[in-house]
């Protein structure tokens, strides 16, 4: 992740690490770092912005991690939405979604 992107992460979600259970959040936000750096390194069309994120992102990823129980792609997904709900930008994609379409 470049220094840009995780400025606007750190901004964002400053709220989100410092209010609530601090701990869990701070798990989360970590998770949520991991998930836009595992995005930015397998998909070369993002070139490290946040903004650049959508539906094909969001799908190679969630497929690179299908092995991970819908649960914890879930509790991923509702920081992202976090994110993208402070930054502006409009709803990700539900894993549960990406992962019904691929089995059937």
């Amino acid at each position: 992740m470049n220094q840009d992107t995780k400025r606007l992460v750190d901004e964002a979600m400053r709220d989100f690490r410092r209010t609530g259970r601090k701990q869990f959040r701070k798990r989360q936000f970590n998770a949520l770092c991991g998930l836009l750096n595992d995005i930015f390194d397998n998909e070369p069309q993002c070139r490290g912005q946040v903004q650049s994120i959508g539906f094909r992102q969001l799908t190679g990823y969630y497929r690179r991690y299908s092995h991970l129980k819908l649960e914890t792609l879930v509790s991923r997904w509702r920081v992202l939405c976090v994110l993208f709900k402070k930054i502006g930008m409009n709803e990700p994609i539900h894993p549960g979604a990406v992962l019904k379409v691929e089995k059937l």
